[in-house]
């Protein structure tokens, strides 16, 4: 599938299917570029401005547009809230709620992973507060927390980010030292080959590349406050802003990068201000029942 520095569409809920009450609640990116999207019955869908945005446990079932074309996994008895959505290899799909709650047993499992036939295989606790998330080829699942995470009694929240197994073990957690500041707030997540890039403000707001093989990670500013989500290719790199501006940059140097220019998405549509994701140079959003992508 082709690529194009103007924001293309990709993938648009069939009006059919619209008509007929089932709605698109949450959506991903696969690491290989397959857009995924969590369809369900009306029926399920929670009322506007509530929380969990669906009535729990909900059946459901992911889209999957990719390489080879489009095909259909059914969820069943989802019991978590609908609020992220990753794909794991091996055709099996990561459900995740953001908020985790602290029981008399143990912290609340906020994540459930689904095989290939829509049952549930496994259940996770990804702490609390969970702002971004995404997997990587080797399905470890890199996460950013909010405030109430980072500054709260949950210890995978208290990482500020982390990076998991698909099991749920640490696989990497940061050094604070090495980050020149500490989280307050996560935002976006993306990905570059091996590396995982994750975004977050403090004090100000910082770009940290996380690559298994090396020992430390890079750290770098972040051009754009609160970007809606990003993607980077080497020395390039673009940020999607809330209000729907592209802001395209130059890396200048190993901890920072040059803005070169701003345009508007132009799509029509509301757009998606809670998720956007990044994958090997590829920006891919949501607006109203479209989903597009740009090349950085």
């Amino acid at each position: 599938m082709s690529v194009s520095d103007r924001p293309v569409e990709v993938w648009r809920l069939p009006e059919e299917e619209w008509k007929a009450g089932r709605r698109a609640l949450t959506w991903t990116v696969g690491p290989d570029g397959e857009l995924a999207v969590l369809v369900v019955p009306e029926q399920y869908v929670a009322p506007a401005g509530s929380w969990p945005y669906a009535r729990l446990p909900f059946d459901g079932e992911v889209v999957v547009h990719g390489p080879q074309g489009e095909w259909r996994m059914p969820l069943t008895g989802a019991g978590v809230s609908p609020d992220l959505l990753a794909l794991l290899p091996g055709g099996r799909v990561l459900l995740a709620g953001r908020r985790a709650d602290e029981q008399a047993d143990g912290w609340e499992r906020n994540g459930q992973v689904f095989g290939p036939d829509g049952r549930l295989t496994r259940e996770l606790q990804l702490g609390d507060d969970v702002v971004a998330l995404t997997t990587d080829r080797d399905g470890r699942i890199w996460l950013v927390f909010g405030d109430e995470g980072n500054y709260g009694d949950n210890p995978l929240g208290r990482c500020g980010l982390v990076g998991l197994d698909t099991a749920g073990r640490i696989v990497w957690r940061p050094d604070f030292k090495d980050l020149g500041d500490h989280p307050l707030e996560g935002l976006a997540a993306a990905t570059e080959g091996r590396r995982a890039w994750l975004a977050w403000y403090g004090d100000s707001s910082h770009l940290t590349g996380i690559d298994p093989a090396e020992a430390r990670p890079v750290v770098m500013r972040l051009p754009a406050r609160q970007p809606v989500g990003f993607a980077i290719a080497g020395d390039r790199a673009v940020f999607l802003q809330p209000g729907g501006e592209l802001i395209r940059c130059e890396r200048e140097s190993r901890k920072g990068w040059r803005e070169v220019r701003r345009e508007r998405v132009g799509v029509l549509g509301d757009l998606d201000r809670e998720r956007a994701y990044g994958r090997d140079g590829v920006l891919w959003f949501r607006s109203g029942n479209g989903w597009f992508r740009v090349e950085v």
